[in-house]
């Protein structure tokens, strides 16, 4: 008879699953089945036995009845707004059982690519490639930085966080360490602690590395925000709060000199208004490793600029990515054990 706190079988559905990982999973269960593919099908027998589900099982759990044993779900995404769209997540029986977001397994990445393509837009690096790499010549100052040549040095920037998770709070660590001014746009637009799985040595726990905080519900102190801001760091959630948060409206309150970085979900941006704004001077250029749509369909006009960096939505794919998820599963199969509070549950409502 399995008591409320054991737990003995684990069902891996899609992931990566290396030796390494079951061994550190299998003192905790005396059963672990992978299904390697989200397209290989799983029977009743395994959903009715599974106390914990660990992948990204989007379209793939019938029923809440279906797993009667369940106790959560580690989803290895930060995102979770698939799975809540899937006929598990819409079915009301569900919400007894907590889903668990891998919010945080990008905290050392993707705030590495933040600072790389900041810094490659500031130092006009991506120009610099094509001319010796693609061209295959030397190039000069005044053609590579313009009539005031000169790069612009991160440290006298301000630079706006818009969402301040996990990956917003190590990236402002990392711009602060470059002298930068950190500012940060939330919905409450009040300093606040940081939440969920965290990396000791890493982020900013208290919140206390911005200068001033503001509020997106609020529209002029959002407007206020932009204004301010030299660099925009956008690592928001696919939600109906975060859709197209800028558009016509809100970027034409950027700077002329303002760059805008999105690490989050595509559909934050309205993307003819960014293209807008790009194609009349009225921002100074982007690096988009989302877009919306995506993948941006070959020969879209946002490629080929000089002023636009696009990466294929590949920035938090770190080496070590799915040995960071094991270390979430592990930390919230300690609190399960202990009784504590599970980190990273999802909200159904806010949609992540």
């Amino acid at each position: 008879m399995v008591t409320d706190r054991q737990l003995s079988n684990l069902l891996v559905i899609g992931p990566p699953f290396s030796a390494k990982a079951r061994q550190r999973l299998s003192e905790h269960f005396s059963k672990i089945t992978h299904i390697e593919s989200n397209s290989e099908p799983v029977s009743d027998e395994l959903y009715a036995e599974a106390d914990v589900i660990y992948g990204f099982p989007v379209n793939k759990i019938p029923s809440a009845k279906h797993v009667p044993r369940l106790k959560f779900i580690q989803l290895t995404s930060a995102g979770s707004e698939l799975i809540l769209a899937s006929p598990f997540g819409k079915d009301p029986e569900s919400k007894k059982i907590p889903i668990l977001s891998a919010s945080g397994v990008h905290t050392t990445a993707i705030p590495q690519h933040f600072i790389a393509t900041t810094l490659m837009l500031f130092h006009h690096l991506q120009e610099q490639v094509v001319t010796s790499y693609v061209e295959k010549r030397w190039g000069g100052r005044i053609e590579l930085l313009g009539e005031n040549f000169g790069h612009r040095e991160l440290s006298t920037q301000t630079v706006g966080f818009l969402g301040y998770g996990h990956i917003g709070r190590e990236s402002a660590r990392l711009a602060k360490a470059f002298g930068a001014n950190i500012i940060v746009a939330t919905p409450s637009g009040l300093k606040k602690a940081q939440e969920g799985y965290i990396i000791p040595g890493f982020g900013d726990p208290d919140g206390s590395i911005p200068s001033a905080w503001y509020s997106t519900n609020d529209l002029s102190s959002f407007t206020t925000f932009l204004s301010q801001s030299d660099v925009v760091l956008m690592s928001l959630p696919s939600t109906p709060a975060t859709h197209h948060i800028l558009n016509t409206t809100t970027i034409a309150h950027l700077k002329p000199s303002a760059v805008i970085v999105n690490v989050g979900r595509g559909d934050a941006i309205e993307t003819n208004a960014l293209i807008a704004a790009l194609d009349q001077g009225r921002i100074a250029g982007a690096a988009l490793d989302v877009t919306d749509p995506e993948p941006l369909p070959d020969g879209h006009t946002l490629y080929g600029r000089k002023n636009v960096i696009l990466t294929p939505h590949l920035s938090g794919f770190a080496k070590d990515y799915y040995d960071h998820v094991v270390d979430i599963l592990l930390a919230n199969i300690r609190c399960y054990k202990e009784k504590k509070e599970l980190l990273n549950v999802v909200e159904r409502e806010r949609g992540y």
